[in-house]
């Protein structure tokens, strides 16, 4: 099929045959890096024109792949179904294919660098992780907008009201959509011993996601389950992040999530006040218990940063991030 016979079936409402299949998700994966590496949100303008990510992957996970329900049980009981986003936001398209479109964004090497030593989280990644929050929102929007005009329903979960941030009783902090785990879902990557997903671009990353009707083949699962061989039970884990966190959040058990909360927000009094006058900070939604408000988050991420996991995934039988011998 042609490049406009494949754009034609695309464009009502899905795709016909496998060229139309594979035009489409070519489609989305130039449209979501041309985005990227366009958007002036993805700069540092005050920082000599500096890229906060660089290419990113793409995944396609099925909306009715049985992990979306498992994540009732490892997330929240709150987590939202893809199928029940699309039909609050498009109810005559609920009934065909559901695809949840997934990007992770890698933080440039500048910006990594920048975090993997001392005590707090460098400026330029505090400054990058922020921004970064409007560009996601930039590309949901954007993606979202395109889709429809192309004749498919599509709409981004942490953009509509149903999503949330929140303490789950059994789960402690939780939200309504962990984009980690829908990147699982999509075959991006499996988690490691802090909580993080180690994608084939590193753990050092950004992820957000679109539920759509667009009907692509998703993408193959995540070989080897949810968790990276750095958990493994027979003690053949790396365990450099347990060090890299100065909360102490981080043991072989994983991760506390109350500790590595309570230094997030040290972070953000201790440094954002600072900030706000001395960079760049872009604004993006912010939302916790029910209501959504515009501001800024830094974050941390020292454990993601200085380890073998930072930018790809780390060999197989590894200690203290030496190959075993």
């Amino acid at each position: 099929m042609t490049r406009s016979g494949a754009e034609s079936a695309f464009r009502r409402g899905g795709p016909a045959a496998d060229g139309a299949e594979q035009g489409a998700r070519s489609w989305v994966e130039t449209f979501i890096r041309d985005l990227v590496l366009g958007a002036p949100e993805n700069i540092l303008h005050d920082r000599g024109g500096l890229a906060i990510f660089g290419p990113p992957l793409v995944g396609f996970a099925d909306g009715e792949d049985p992990l979306f329900r498992r994540f009732h049980t490892v997330v929240s009981p709150r987590h939202l179904m893809p199928r029940e986003v699309l039909r609050s936001h498009s109810p005559e398209a609920a009934a065909g294919p559901v695809r949840v479109i997934v990007w992770v964004l890698p933080y440039t090497e500048a910006v990594r660098e920048s975090n993997r030593a001392g005590e707090w989280p460098s400026s330029l990644y505090s400054q990058a992780r922020n921004n970064a929050a409007a560009l996601n929102e930039l590309i949901c929007r954007r993606l979202a907008a395109a889709l429809e005009e192309r004749g498919q329903a599509a709409v981004a979960p942490i953009m509509t009201g149903a999503y949330d941030a929140f303490r789950d009783e059994d789960h402690g902090l939780s939200s309504t959509w962990s984009e980690r785990h829908v990147a699982h879902a999509a075959g991006l990557g499996r988690f490691g011993l802090n909580g993080g997903l180690i994608t084939p671009a590193g753990m050092a990353v950004r992820i957000g996601s679109v539920v759509t009707d667009l009907d692509v083949e998703p993408s193959p699962p995540t070989a080897g389950g949810h968790l990276h061989p750095c958990l493994g039970a027979d003690g053949a884990g790396c365990g450099r992040c347990i060090p890299r966190c100065p909360a102490g959040a981080i043991s072989s058990a994983g991760l506390d999530k109350e500790k590595c909360y309570a230094r997030r927000n040290i972070v953000r009094e201790r440094f954002l006040p600072l900030y706000q006058e001395t960079l760049e900070l872009l604004a993006a939604s912010v939302v916790k218990g029910g209501k959504r408000s515009r501001g800024h988050s830094l974050g941390c991420a020292l454990c993601q940063c200085g380890v073998p996991c930072e930018a790809g995934i780390p060999r197989t039988g590894t200690r203290n991030g030496s190959p075993r011998a």
